[in-house]
């Protein structure tokens, strides 16, 4: 148990750390912020200003959904709290009450910028089918955001950090999780503020009860994080669920495997039901590099997920409902030396803000560019979003095949039987792709 909860830990050390740099700030929305006076005095927003509040708002909701699934990855240690020790107790609260104050803090900037202009609001709940977002998002937002309740059980888990104050930041000095003490520290002064602006506007509520339950414990704490971290928000719709009618299935069932796949072979996949499908433009959301045995058996694929850039078995990255495998049309030394680039990337944190100028953060596709380009004569170009330049799977895929410089070598698509090879491959991925694009 031991082992499996120090894991969870550590993952959701690093997802915080890449969190962390991501939390926006308003020097960092100046643009958008413009956008907004400027859209409020005409009365709506041109197609320029509003993609760019897309993409913000939807980089935001792929935040809150990774600070989201941290806090669920605490929740079946809390029930298991008797049979953890003090320190690991503290352990579990400090990991889940960070992300419970970067969740608070994550969309302040955005909801301030919807309160103040009317015309931001109305074109947040807008349905945006490219980005999987429905109708009325930014109102389920902004309610669980201002929720008096959930704020009042945030102010309970407060009471409980202070408390207890002394012995969470003691955790500074752990190896582990030291890191996420500073963070924490970090936050007081911005959580305090919050706080208070919450209890002067709600000081009557619920007193009676607080005053009954002042006094929490480990348990109570942590099902008020569970609840501040989103349990009773609805599940948001997945925009191609329906287009291809099938049960739900993995690859690491189907034949791709390592007779089909080579070092420096680019992996687009699809996992129906994650969470990360939602918020990023287009079918194929996610891509990963294979490395095959240069991985020296810790794993065949370098991959960029949430807990950072990590070499990952076959059988997990493989755990996918669709995929597509593109190899480059040059010489095997080359496209073992791309897989090589990507080991050199493998340590680093998950990049929030997709922002490819930098490298000491990769998001997925980003880790598939700084391995390829330049390579062997390929470039990638990157396109502007939201203010930041990036390269999404979609065009990854769409670039790399217009210019020739790979090929579809294997593909798993969503209406697939088994995985098809070479020619067949390339027809039927083609054949797909023009139906979602339909």
């Amino acid at each position: 148990m031991t082992r499996r909860l120090a894991s969870d830990l550590a993952t959701s050390r690093d997802t915080l750390l890449a969190a962390a740099s991501a939390l926006p700030r308003r020097d960092q929305l100046t643009r958008e912020i413009a956008d907004a006076e400027a859209a409020q005095a005409r009365g709506y927003y041109l197609p320029d200003e509003d993609e760019r509040l897309r993409e913000v708002f939807a980089r935001y909701l792929e935040l809150r959904t990774a600070l989201r699934t941290v806090v669920a990855r605490m929740e079946p240690w809390v029930d298991r709290g008797e049979e953890l020790d003090k320190n690991l107790r503290l352990s579990v609260f400090l990991v889940g009450f960070t992300a419970a104050c970067f969740l608070v803090r994550s969309g302040i900037f955005i909801i301030n910028m919807a309160s103040e202009h009317r015309v931001v609001r109305r074109k947040l709940d807008e349905a945006e089918p490219r980005y999987g977002i429905p109708r009325k998002t930014f109102t389920e937002v902004y309610r669980l955001q201002s929720s008096v309740r959930r704020m009042w059980k945030f102010h309970e888990a407060w009471q409980f950090y202070q408390k207890h104050r002394t012995e969470v930041l003691a955790l500074r000095s752990d190896s582990a999780l030291g890191p996420v003490a500073v963070l924490l520290e970090e936050e007081e002064p911005f959580m305090e503020t919050r706080r208070r602006a919450y209890w002067h506007h709600r000081i009557h509520y619920r007193l009676h009860s607080f005053r009954r339950r002042h006094r929490q414990g480990f348990e109570q704490t942590m099902f008020h994080i569970f609840e501040l971290g989103g349990r009773t928000v609805a599940e948001l719709r997945d925009p191609f669920a329906g287009l291809f009618p099938q049960p739900k299935r993995a690859l690491r069932h189907c034949e791709l495997g390592h007779q089909y796949l080579e070092p420096g072979d680019i992996l687009i996949t699809r996992h129906r039901d994650a969470l990360s499908n939602r918020f990023l433009p287009g079918f194929w959301p996610h891509a990963a590099l294979h490395v095959g045995a240069l991985g020296d058996c810790e794993g065949q694929f370098v991959e960029a997920r949430k807990d950072g850039v990590r070499l990952r078995p076959m059988e997990d990255t493989l755990a996918v409902d669709s995929a597509l495998v593109l190899r480059a049309r040059l010489p095997r030394e080359i496209r073992e030396e791309a897989a090589r680039r990507a080991l050199t990337h493998v340590g680093k944190l998950y990049d929030f803000a997709f922002d490819f100028r930098q490298a000491t953060r990769l998001a997925c596709t980003a880790l598939v560019y700084r391995s390829w380009h330049g390579l062997g004569g390929i470039r990638f170009e990157l396109g502007a979003k939201a203010g930041r330049l990036c390269l999404s799977a979609e065009d990854l895929i769409t670039q790399s095949l217009a210019h020739n410089d790979f090929e579809v070598v294997a593909y798993f698509g969503p209406r697939c039987e088994s995985v098809s090879l070479g020619k067949a491959a390339a027809e039927q991925f083609h054949v797909d792709r023009e139906q979602v694009a339909g």
